[in-house]
């Protein structure tokens, strides 16, 4: 397994959402990965009742 940190995201009921692996590829693009966390985010926000 890559050394890194894991990000996971729940919704407020405390169910998975989404899960990201933060490596050090992952944090050298900071661009790409906020906006992945941003539609994760946005989705979890559209499926609220």
């Amino acid at each position: 397994m890559k050394q890194g940190y894991r990000l996971v995201l729940v919704d407020k009921d405390g169910v998975l959402v989404s899960e990201f692996q933060l490596t050090e590829n992952a944090l050298s693009q900071p661009v790409a990965f906020v906006a992945k966390l941003r539609e994760a985010i946005e989705s979890v926000e559209e499926q609220e009742p």
